[in-house]
């Protein structure tokens, strides 16, 4: 077993786990990042933002971000909320919103969600 220095932490299974599971009343498709070729909103799209190493060889620090299109604002406002409670629910915080914001097409907003991880016992910790 490798020491849990060098051990590379994935969150990814459980961000897709709670996304996959945001019941808001509004049906969505979810991706993991923007893949090539159509899409129509709505839309949730996530994608890993970092994973890095602390101060702590211990301690790891990962981010992710989320992005919300929607066609039109009521849309938007009700899947961000869903986005909101679900990765809240996994302990994570949220770091980063951006603006609303209409693109002639749809209404999109990007979250970031991150937090630290003990490596030792996969558990989440505070700074």
């Amino acid at each position: 077993m490798k020491p849990c220095e060098t051990m590379l932490c994935d969150v990814s299974p459980a961000i897709k786990q709670a996304l996959e599971r945001i019941d808001c009343g509004v049906p969505f498709t979810l991706r993991r990042g923007f893949a090539r070729g159509s899409f129509s909103a709505p839309l949730v799209v996530w994608r890993e933002w970092s994973n890095v190493s602390t101060d702590c060889p211990v301690v790891d620090a990962f981010s992710f971000e989320v992005t919300v299109l929607a066609e039109d604002m009521d849309q938007l406002q009700t899947l961000c909320q869903g986005v909101n409670e679900a990765l809240i629910a996994l302990g994570l915080r949220r770091s980063y919103a951006s603006p609303d914001k209409f693109d002639g097409q749809n209404y999109t907003k990007t979250f970031r969600f991150g937090r630290k991880i003990d490596k030792r016992f996969l558990r989440l910790v505070d700074e």
